[in-house]
């Protein structure tokens, strides 16, 4: 009896101990009973197109009204009965999608439809007394891979609707994404087979790394240290939403990869995993930071349009092998006779892609120099700084614009 009563009382108990919940499927089928309102119509005489705003719910639901409303700017060109489209996705914690909406422009102006998606817990869509985009990546893990559930699932949406349009060529439905929305859209891309073509930009795989290095989640990290959270952890918690346990290579001869040498935002050694993860992907390297390429805008939007113009088009990617893009270091100068101070360098001469060793024309309050060293860790980098008159030993950090 007592051995009855004991196994009784245990399954009572059961219930009172929390389950975890599986995380969201991202493949799983999504209801199609959704309207999609359009709010405001501009006409765009100088690209020949019109911009829409539209929004639709989020097929996810997280619980805040704001966040559960998708926004998007639909751009359409006019003299198309018919045309391809880019869904395209902004990067972390923008307020106005100004660089975002110079692509769409490029493209538009060019006969490729683009909607442009607002990301959860960004822009409109931001809880109240928040910051823009400051709940997406956070200590928060389960939010963590909600939001990206819920991002993943508005992109597979927005598909969903385009091809509800005559105007739209349905087996021609791209997608590119900057920064954070390449870290979405290559996990869409690994789900969504949907997608005809993606430009993935200055993003990357292994978000739990990410995390881990990048100089924007100083705060997110600290947070999930002091949860006792440890790299290999998080790597786990984030298993299902993370793109680099997805992708493969068959999807490689679709998807155009463009990273930054000196990216310290997401680090280069993670957009090098999702090229690994991609197989053979197209890849061109900035020989910049995660900024750097704002100062070539024009041309690089260019590239971005002629990859998805060849792609729809013929079906082969045509991309440049190289790019002229210029290496900006800001940082701090020293050197025992000249003091510390601020400084710019725009680097001459490499040695290799890493920069183990370069030389760099430096300006700094005291007027121009050369600086010639050898690259160390955190951004450190020990050689000399050359003057007409003498050369110094010299000490010089700096990041990679």
């Amino acid at each position: 009896m007592r051995i009855v009563l004991l196994i009784c009382l245990v399954l009572v108990a059961l219930p009172v101990f929390p389950q975890e919940q599986p995380a969201p499927d991202l493949r799983q089928p999504l209801s199609q009973q959704f309207t999609v309102n359009y709010v405001t119509l501009r006409p765009l005489p100088e690209l020949k197109a019109t911009e829409t705003i539209v929004e639709y719910p989020s097929p996810f639901t997280s619980g805040d009204p704001n966040n559960d409303r998708v926004h998007g700017w639909w751009l359409t060109p006019d003299d198309k009965p018919a045309f391809p489209v880019v869904v395209l996705l902004h990067s972390l914690g923008i307020r106005q999608p100004t660089f975002e909406l110079s692509i769409a422009h490029e493209l538009v102006r060019n006969g490729i439809g683009v909607l442009m998606l607002t990301l959860p817990y960004h822009m409109k869509r931001t809880p109240a007394g928040t910051n823009s985009g400051e709940l997406m990546i956070s200590s928060d893990v389960k939010r963590l891979v909600d939001g990206m559930t819920q991002a993943v699932w508005d992109v597979r949406r927005a598909i969903d609707w385009l091809e509800r349009d005559p105007r739209v060529q349905k087996d021609k439905i791209g997608l590119a994404g900057i920064s954070l929305g390449a870290i979405v859209g290559g996990t869409t891309l690994a789900v969504e087979p949907r997608i005809h073509s993606a430009a993935l930009i200055l993003g990357g795989v292994d978000l739990a790394h990410i995390i881990w290095q990048s100089a924007l989640t100083i705060r997110a990290r600290i947070g999930l240290r002091n949860q006792g959270y440890s790299l290999e952890k998080l790597r786990e918690e984030l298993k299902p939403i993370d793109a680099m346990h997805m992708l493969n290579p068959e999807l490689g001869a679709k998807t155009f990869v463009i990273g930054a040498r000196y990216d310290i935002i997401v680090p280069s050694e993670d957009t090098r995993k999702l090229i690994n993860a991609l197989g053979n992907p197209q890849v061109l390297w900035l020989d910049t930071g995660h900024f750097g390429g704002a100062l070539v805008q024009r041309p690089l939007f260019r590239v971005i349009r002629r990859f998805f113009e060849s792609r729809f088009e013929s079906g082969i990617a045509s991309v440049p092998d190289s790019f002229l893009a210029p290496t900006l270091r800001i940082g701090m100068i020293y050197s025992p006779n000249r003091d510390l101070r601020v400084a710019l360098g725009t680097d001459l001469w490499r040695s290799n892609s890493r920069g183990d060793f370069y030389v760099s024309l430096v300006l700094t309050p005291k007027g121009s120099s050369l600086f010639s060293g050898v690259s160390l860790r955190g951004g450190f980098s020990l050689g000399a700084e050359i003057t007409p008159k003498r050369a110094y030993g010299a000490l010089f950090w700096n990041f990679v614009l």
